[in-house]
């Protein structure tokens, strides 16, 4: 009796003694990971980046086949919670304007638009990372980011729940509590992308391009003085670029040209308006400043988790060091750059800040892109140039566009 093998369930990793089925002179044959890990090469495989060797922002890039790889099991996902369980089925790679299956999608409102991050494994020390992917590698890590993060920035329906949907304006001027609460009432697996996803984004765009000035690469996101009207334009301007990464026109009578900006499906990182992370938090124990990363689905100024020394004192100027080591930490340590420079990104910090956002908004110009970061205000903070993205820690159920729509 024959096997379909479309009919089995997809895995989002492998360990070196698992096989692949490839074809030889016509016989299927069975080939292990770690045989076809020695027959390319470890340099290939797991493709091997150094950054901050010079103030030139690209670095020498191996082929981005893992990276390829990895973003290929991503993409866009229309997700619902019904009766207290969460479904999600597949946009098409290249339109979301239609499901997976070529279902036309009904109604964005009635869904969460999220996008999938599944597993991301390496191994790095210093400032030199190994991509793995989705692929183990023996003595490597995971970055901690939630496996379902939202493609647009939260906004707020009548009721105060927390969405990540086109055609509406972001929601802001509330503490990370106040977002992370209205995140839970979708149900307790929704929270905020944390610090973990911003450094599992940063290396992966890393790997992808190499070169570390974002806006330069993708695009320069909203830019104007007039960044209350970046702000309050519906999201969504990017649908078109599907899965994919790059940067559209966007015109209006107030604004003028304006291009924002789409990074592996993910809207808006920067240039609309800054996002708080949470998963990291920092203090001052006498003279020194110290970062604490902290682990789940939550929001904290008092959670434990493994530290680190952070600058006390940046006041925007662009970043040169980053923290990276072990755990490839995206964290700034060190200012003196230019727009043109390193990370070509700015950096804030003080002996009174408490939390992370990141990315800019849109009167920020040549500080904002990936790497930009703020780590100087207190936990209540809150901003009118400040918002947050949706995350969702759990395991939804894949069901086709077409079943999703009856539900």
């Amino acid at each position: 009796m024959g096997v379909k093998l479309t009919e089995k369930k997809t895995v989002s990793a492998m360990n070196t003694e698992q096989t692949f089925l490839i074809v030889v002179d016509g016989a299927i044959r069975r080939l292990s990971l770690g045989d076809l890990q020695k027959m390319m090469g470890n340099n290939i495989f797991y493709p091997t980046i150094t950054l901050e060797q010079s103030s030139n922002p690209k670095f020498s890039l191996p082929t981005p086949f893992m990276a390829d790889m990895y973003q290929r099991a991503m993409g866009g996902y229309m997700m619902k919670v019904v009766n207290g369980k969460a479904y999600a089925a597949k946009l098409a790679h290249s339109n979301w304007e239609f499901f997976a299956d070529g279902t036309k999608v009904d109604n964005a409102a009635k869904y969460e638009t999220m996008v999938h991050v599944p597993d991301c494994h390496f191994k790095a020390d210093n400032k030199t990372l190994q991509f793995g992917g989705l692929f183990p590698i023996s003595g490597g890590k995971i970055f901690e980011s939630p496996n379902w993060v939202g493609a647009y920035k939260i906004s707020y329906d009548g009721n105060g729940v927390a969405h990540s949907r086109p055609n509406v304006t972001p929601k802001h001027t509330q503490t990370m509590s106040q977002f992370f609460a209205a995140a839970q009432k979708l149900g307790s697996n929704f929270g905020l992308a944390n610090y973990g996803f911003q450094c599992l984004i940063e290396a992966l765009y890393q790997v992808s391009f190499g070169n570390l000035n974002s806006q330069a690469v993708i695009g320069s996101g909203f830019q104007s003085s007039s960044w209350e009207a970046c702000r309050d334009v519906p999201m969504g301007k990017c649908i078109s670029l599907g899965d994919g990464s790059g940067k559209v026109l966007y015109n209006d009578a107030t604004l003028g040209n304006q291009y924002p900006v789409k990074l592996f499906g993910f809207e808006d990182l920067w240039g609309k308006l800054w996002e708080f992370r949470p998963g990291i938090r920092f203090y001052m124990d006498g003279d020194t400043r110290y970062a604490v990363v902290y682990s789940g689905n939550q929001v904290s100024n008092t959670a434990n988790g493994r530290k680190f020394t952070i600058p006390s004192s940046a006041n925007g100027e662009y970043i040169t060091r980053k923290t990276l080591g072990a755990y490839w930490d995206a964290f700034p340590q060190a200012v003196g750059g230019g727009d043109s420079t390193y990370y070509c990104d700015g950096f804030w910090a003080s002996k009174t800040g408490e939390l992370l956002y990141v990315g800019g908004h849109a009167n920020h110009g040549s500080q904002c892109g990936l790497s930009y970061a703020a780590s100087h205000n207190g936990f209540p903070h809150t901003w009118a140039a400040l918002g947050a993205r949706l995350a969702f820690y759990g395991n939804p159920i894949i069901v086709s566009g077409s079943e999703l729509m009856a539900m």
